[in-house]
């Protein structure tokens, strides 16, 4: 059984790759602040505090020269900044966590769900104490 090596409060550095389509591999490591531990699922909830450094590489595993980064790429990865997820005990290994491209570019919301899900329950607070004081209004629902 995996153990969590880190409490909450704790960051460490988490490790991200991506195939472009293009073949290239992107690499991207982050600090992530542990925010909660979830034994009975052996993972980590974390926020990504910062980019730490970051590679692009062609698909013979050659460096990339920085002027040809893919900037599109490389600013959905800044963009991922702040965001909080779920990750397992595993990542502590320092292994790259390889991703569907997918994740980077939002179409799958790895990144994102726990964002949206604080939005959603923002909503729902709000039309609930719209309810104490009396009907929700349009504004309360959008």
């Amino acid at each position: 059984m995996p153990e969590a090596n880190y409490t909450i409060g704790e960051s460490f550095p988490v490790q991200f790759a991506w195939k472009l389509p293009n073949q290239d591999y992107l690499r991207a490591v982050f600090e992530a602040k542990v925010l909660e531990i979830v034994p009975a699922a052996d993972k980590y909830i974390v926020r990504l505090t910062k980019l730490i450094a970051g590679r692009q590489e062609n698909k013979d595993g050659e460096l990339r020269h920085r002027n040809d980064y893919s900037k599109a790429h490389w600013a959905m990865v800044g963009a991922l900044v702040g965001n909080k997820i779920t990750i397992a005990y595993e990542v502590q290994d320092g292994h790259a966590l390889h991703m569907r491209l997918a994740t980077l570019t939002g179409e799958h919301n790895f990144f994102t769900r726990y964002e949206k899900l604080d939005e959603v329950s923002a909503k729902v607070q709000k039309i609930l104490d719209s309810r104490k004081r009396s009907e929700p209004t349009p504004e309360d629902i959008v």
